[in-house]
């Protein structure tokens, strides 16, 4: 894997994990670019090589197994698997992966693929091959919009609290006379000209303040840490390098102070609101949702029982039950016994009384058995 110095710097290049066998060959790498959006922490980029005779279900298996464990250590990070795949594909392995090289790399064979955690992301448009080499080049323009470009900036307004302004609006309900604001008999009317009046002095008295939230703000970013990062930013733009050390220190320490507390803040919200904690479980694991039918036919069941059955001893294999068709429900049959016994059937006919129908009620019972 080459990477551009203008792209990242090579101090924040890490290799994560290698893995080399005789099914896949895998090497995933942590960097951290110049320019990222806030919504990722940092990049993961896996490349990949499966042997023409490797087994399929093996190297799924390592590929999945390796993005698993990065993805459960880094859940904020952006990953991209690229490589050469040959007969093998992901598509069932990852199903939160999307692959988005559409056009051939190989003759007329489309081997070499990218899979990313994110929708939209790339465009994929075929090149010459490089020197001698008989894969095709894929330039692979980025598409990913910025979630602070697709979404709208929210405004809160609120009021700005000191003892000065407690003091004030003090003094203001202290020097009103509340007799003439509840002096009507209608107690609805006289509410609701009470708590008119408290809300016009607490406009004139307290000042408040609106705020823009973007949507990729971190919740742990509090007033204090984001004073640090405009300071930082200040202090960058006034090349003054070493305060800009000093308050980057600092920032690192305030933000793992911030993370923290918002930790515990999010546990003692999941132990005092547990309707609230399970809407939002519910909400990041997507249960609740209206979800129709899988689709699949005879084929599918068929490798879902092979795919399972794997985990298997090896000689239980031949024990593999294939459908091959859909299942009825058993009807059921009569015989002599069942007849003859006192047990009838409910679809037995009961035995006439009229002497004019014992002949046809006899041929029945003969059909029946």
């Amino acid at each position: 894997m080459y990477i551009n110095n203008k792209f990242c710097h090579p101090g924040h290049v890490t290799v994560k994990e290698t893995v080399c066998s005789k099914d896949v060959e895998l090497l995933a790498v942590s960097l951290r670019p110049y320019y990222t959006p806030r919504e990722f922490s940092h990049c993961i980029i896996i490349c990949v090589y499966v042997p023409p005779k490797a087994m399929p279900d093996t190297a799924c298996d390592v590929i999945h197994a390796t993005v698993a464990r990065l993805q459960t250590q880094h859940t904020e990070a952006f990953f991209a698997i690229t490589g050469d795949f040959n007969h093998v594909t992901l598509n069932s392995t990852l199903t939160n992966f999307h692959q988005f090289v559409d056009c051939a790399t190989r003759k007329n064979k489309t081997i070499d693929l990218l899979y990313a955690n994110v929708k939209d992301a790339y465009s994929a448009t075929p090149l010459p091959p490089l020197g001698f080499s008989d894969h095709n080049l894929i330039h692979l323009q980025p598409l990913y919009i910025p979630k602070v470009q697709r979404l709208p900036v929210t405004t809160h307004t609120f009021r700005v609290w000191s003892p000065e302004t407690e003091e004030a609006l003090r003094d203001c309900f202290e020097t009103t006379d509340w007799s003439l604001l509840q002096g009507s008999d209608d107690l609805e009317e006289a509410t609701a000209c009470t708590t008119d009046y408290i809300n016009f002095c607490m406009d004139i008295v307290v000042p408040t303040k609106t705020i823009r939230c973007y949507p990729n703000n971190k919740p742990w970013v509090t007033r204090d840490v984001k004073q640090l990062l405009n300071r930082k930013k200040k202090l960058f733009k006034e090349n003054n390098l070493t305060e800009l050390r000093s308050v980057q220190r600092e920032l690192k320490s305030r933000m793992k102070e911030a993370k923290v507390a918002y930790g515990k803040k999010v546990e003692m919200k999941m132990k005092d609101n547990a309707k609230e904690a399970w809407q939002g479980i519910k909400k990041i694991t997507g249960c609740g949702k209206k979800r129709g039918m899988a689709e699949g036919d005879l084929s599918m069941c068929n490798d879902l029982n092979h795919f399972y059955n794997r985990f298997g001893n090896s000689d239980t294999e031949g024990s593999i039950s294939l459908v091959t068709s859909i299942p009825t429900p058993p009807q059921p049959t009569l015989d002599n016994h069942s007849l003859a016994g006192s047990h009838l059937p409910h679809s037995q006919p009961p035995i006439p009384k009229d002497k004019g129908e014992v002949a046809e009620w006899q041929n029945n019972t003969q059909q029946l058995s």
